[in-house]
């Protein structure tokens, strides 16, 4: 991805920049990069899309403390606890143990070593004020320069408003959104003052902003789904306005990003038309494409906007499984997602704890078979726009979009959807949503807060609850249960945030 020279250069800034004072934003004069192209190149370093919201073994609390997922009782007390697993939280956010992760160690979603959204932001500032603080630029070097600056700032504005939302409450249309959440650093320079926190409200008027100003230099296609394009810039303002609650919005900028695709064929996969490599073998052999064979590759054609999500959420080997819940959503006869990913296997067995065997158990292999994405697919671009029309009473329209992409989806004449009324159309879309986005990852941590304000609704819940064994455990949506806090190793260097310190033990 990147010349070798430039991670090892950068590595050292890292380090020279006192990551737990500074939240790993690289000091001015450190880097070597000099030139427009040199810092054009930064956008492709790995770091820059790998490690989001994820911990480091990219697994994530997130997709445990919602409703994708279930955890039994040998998984938790053995797997997780008599085990001293490195990721004990994802089990303590399952149960809602707070604090869920140990407040006196760096916090991978935040920063630590290379992992986290910061380190990740520092590569996005150092491009746009790199390239912003040269000179003299040919007229090439100006095209280039403009197009790197806006997809550094449509990357970063994705990284703060996802975490926005993160580490803060929901967002709630209509009210002051005055909650602290984040520090929106922009800039490189440690000598500056460290950045107060900004707002629920700060952030999303910013994002908002800072995408209207990158848009018009934003390449009609990126060179690699790691970088934004137009129609990422647009798919990004539909998600804004998705969490913003605006669907007249949503559908506008959702139309806009699918009508860029062209024909459906050249952004979904038919799934009739795939199959196993070796069908005698289904939990083992890779899925094969009869159309470009790059479905489990990152520059799939269902890929938009490539950042990396849970690779092995709902897996018995990694102490989870689909939840009930989940698992009612499919057509088993005929929704083909079901059929190819979701497979009957040995769940978790072991001797120790009293022992437990949790026997033959259904696990998703999607994320083993096909490359997915927690930042834009084709697929979640048709479902937002359908979202949008749908909310909007364009009924017609959104029934429309939900069977073009079940066309690609389910077997072979399976009839259509039908249109119902305007609750019956969205719950269809919201349930389609949800068996197409990854089962891992935030993004269904993320509309269980949005559709936490629907009470009432088929779609909402204002709770959520676990059973693991015996016992059952609840948490509420709509509180610090489902806000991840700033760990003590951040606040202890920022006082004058006014944060306290967590003192519960771990």
């Amino acid at each position: 991805m990147i010349n070798q020279k430039y991670i090892i250069l950068i590595a050292a800034a890292l380090l020279a920049s006192s990551c737990k004072r500074y939240l790993d934003v690289k000091p001015k004069g450190k880097l070597i990069p000099s030139t427009v192209a040199d810092y054009d190149h930064l956008l492709d370093n790995t770091s820059t899309v790998d490690l989001n919201f994820l911990d480091g073994n990219k697994g994530s609390i997130l997709a445990t403390l919602g409703d994708n997922l279930e955890i039994t009782e040998g998984q938790g007390k053995v797997g997780f606890v008599l085990n001293s697993h490195p990721n004990v939280e994802r089990y303590y956010a399952h149960i809602f143990r707070q604090p869920y992760k140990n407040p006196n160690v760096d916090d991978q979603f935040w920063s630590s070593g290379s992992l986290g959204i910061y380190p990740q932001v520092s590569y996005f500032n150092n491009v746009i004020e790199g390239i912003r603080g040269i000179g003299s630029k040919t007229p090439e070097e100006e095209t280039l320069g403009k197009t790197s600056v806006a997809q550094a700032i449509v990357a970063r504005a994705w990284c703060y408003f996802n975490a926005n939302m993160i580490y803060g409450p929901v967002y709630k249309p209509g009210t002051a959104n005055a909650t602290k959440t984040i520090p929106y650093v922009v800039d490189v320079d440690v000598n500056k003052p460290i950045p107060e926190l900004s707002t629920t409200a700060e952030v999303a008027t910013r994002v908002l902003r800072e995408l209207h100003e990158a848009l018009p230099d934003l390449p009609v296609r990126a060179t690699w789904p790691s970088r934004a394009g137009k129609a990422t810039g647009h798919a990004m303002l539909a998600y804004y306005h998705l969490f913003t609650h605006q669907y007249d919005s949503v559908a506008y900028y959702a139309n806009l990003a699918w009508t860029a695709a062209g024909n459906p064929s050249a952004v979904l996969y038919d799934y009739n038309k795939i199959k196993f490599a070796d069908p005698s073998r289904p939990l083992t052999s890779l899925l094969v494409s009869s159309q470009d064979g790059f479905i489990n590759l990152v520059n799939s054609r269902e890929m938009l906007f490539y950042r990396a999500t849970d690779r092995d959420a709902g897996v018995a080997a990694s102490l989870s499984y689909p939840s009930a819940e989940l698992l009612a959503l499919y057509d088993r006869a005929n929704d083909l997602r079901f059929s190819f990913f979701f497979l009957n296997a040995p769940g978790y067995k072991t001797t120790l704890g009293g022992g437990f065997d949790d026997g033959m158990r259904i696990s998703t292999y999607r994320f083993r078979k096909t490359k997915m994405t927690d930042g834009f697919s084709w697929p979640e671009v048709l479902l937002m726009r359908a979202e949008g029309y749908a909310r909007t009473n364009r009924l017609d329209l959104a029934v429309a979009d939900l069977n073009t992409l079940r066309q690609y989806r389910f077997k072979t004449g399976t009839p259509p959807l039908t249109v119902g009324t305007q609750d019956e159309v969205i719950q269809q879309v919201l349930e389609e949503r949800r068996r197409e986005l990854p089962v891992g990852g935030f993004k269904r941590f993320l509309d269980l807060k949005r559709f936490a304000l629907e009470n009432g609704k088929p779609w909402s819940k204002s709770q959520i609850t676990h059973k693991v064994g015996s016992q059952t455990y609840t948490a509420t949506i709509d509180s610090k249960d489902f806000i991840v806090p700033i760990s003590n190793v951040v606040l202890r260097f920022n006082p004058q945030w006014g944060i306290p310190l967590e003192t519960r033990s771990y």
